[in-house]
C-alpha cells in the first residue's frame, strides 16, 4: 500500500495545479495595474503643459487599455483552450468507440486515445492516463480530468463515462449514445452562434454610424461655428444679436462629450457583442478594445 501512495504523491506534485493559473492571473493583474497607473499619471502630468484636455482623455483611455489588454489576452487564451477541448470531445468519443469495438476495455481505450492529436484535449488525456497508470481510483482520476479541462461539456462527458463504467452492460451502445449527445450539443451551439452572428454586425454598424455622425459634426459643423464665433467676437454688441448664444458656446466641451459618448458605446456595445457572439462577456473585451482604438483614431486623426 505504501508503494502505491508514493507514486501518486509524486504525480500530484508534478501536475499543474489550479493555484498556478490563479497565481499567473494575479501576477498579470499586478503588472497591468502598475502599467495602467503609470500611463495615466504621465498623461495627467503632460496635460498640465497644454490647455487642451485631449492628452489627458486619450492618456486615461490608453491607461485603461494597458490595464485591460493583458488580462484580456490571458482570458482569451483560456477561452480558446476550452473551445479546442469542446471541439475535440466528439472525436475523442469516436476514438473510444472504435477502440471498444476492437475489443479493448474503456480504460485501455482512454489510454490509447491519449496518443491522438486532439488539440488542447491531448495534454489533459495524457494526464488522465498518467493518473490511471499510477493507480489513482477512476473516480478521482475523472474528477481531476473534469477539473483541469474546466468546460461544461467535458464535465458532462466525464459523468456519463463514469456512469457507463459503473453500470456496465453494453459499453459500445453507451458510448454511441454519449457521442451522439455531445455531437448534438456541438451542433446546437454552432447553430446558436450562426443565428446570433448578424446581431454582432448590427452592433458594429450602429457604432460606425454614430462615429461617422460625430466626426462629421466635429470636423464640419463645429468648425463653422468656430468661424462664426470669430466673426462675432469682432462685432460690438455681439451678445445681444440673433446669434449671440453661439459666441459663448464651448466647442471643446461638445467635442469631449461626443468622444466620451463614443467610448461609452464602445464599452457596452463590445461587451454585448461578446455575449451575443460567444456567450461570454470576457470575449467581448476584444470588441471593446477594437472600438475604443477606432474611436481614438477617428476623433484625433480624421
Amino acid at each position: 500500500m505504501q508503494r502505491s501512495d508514493k507514486p501518486r504523491k509524486k504525480l500530484r506534485e508534478i501536475q499543474p495545479k489550479k493555484s498556478i493559473l490563479e497565481n499567473n492571473i494575479v501576477k498579470t493583474a499586478g503588472f497591468s495595474i502598475v502599467a495602467a497607473i503609470s500611463v495615466i499619471a504621465m498623461s495627467f502630468y503632460f496635460s498640465e503643459f497644454s490647455e487642451s484636455t485631449t492628452i489627458r482623455d486619450v492618456g486615461l483611455i490608453f491607461g485603461i487599455l494597458v490595464g485591460v489588454i493583458p488580462l484580456t489576452i490571458h482570458q482569451l487564451r483560456e477561452v480558446q483552450r476550452k473551445d479546442s477541448i469542446d471541439r475535440n470531445l466528439p472525436v475523442f468519443l469516436l476514438a473510444l468507440l472504435s477502440s471498444v469495438q476492437s475489443g479493448a476495455n474503456l480504460i485501455k481505450a482512454i489510454e490509447q486515445a491519449a496518443d491522438r492529436n486532439l488539440g488542447a484535449l491531448t495534454p489533459e488525456l495524457r494526464n488522465l492516463r498518467a493518473n490511471l497508470s499510477w493507480g489513482t481510483p477512476p473516480e478521482e482520476a475523472f474528477e481531476n480530468f473534469a477539473s483541469r479541462t474546466g468546460t461544461r461539456v467535458s464535465r458532462r462527458v466525464t459523468v456519463l463515462l463514469e456512469m457507463a463504467m459503473k453500470i456496465g452492460g453494453d459499453v459500445t451502445e453507451n458510448l454511441e449514445m454519449i457521442q451522439k449527445h455531445v455531437s448534438e450539443m456541438q451542433n446546437l451551439e454552432k447553430s446558436r452562434k450562426s443565428a446570433l452572428q448578424p446581431y454582432t454586425y448590427t452592433i458594429y454598424i450602429s457604432f460606425g454610424v454614430f462615429l461617422a455622425v460625430s466626426v462629421l459634426l466635429t470636423s464640419s459643423f463645429f468648425t463653422e461655428i468656430e468661424k462664426v464665433q470669430e466673426s462675432l467676437n469682432t462685432m460690438p454688441n455681439a451678445q445681444g444679436s440673433l446669434f449671440g448664444s453661439l459666441a459663448t458656446m464651448e466647442i471643446e466641451k461638445l467635442e469631449s462629450a461626443l468622444f466620451n459618448m463614443a467610448i461609452i458605446e464602445a464599452v457596452f456595445g463590445g461587451l454585448a457583442a461578446g455575449k451575443i457572439g460567444s456567450g461570454s462577456y470576457v470575449a467581448g473585451t476584444k470588441h471593446v478594445v477594437v472600438m475604443i482604438i477606432i474611436s481614438v483614431i477617428a476623433f484625433n486623426v480624421m
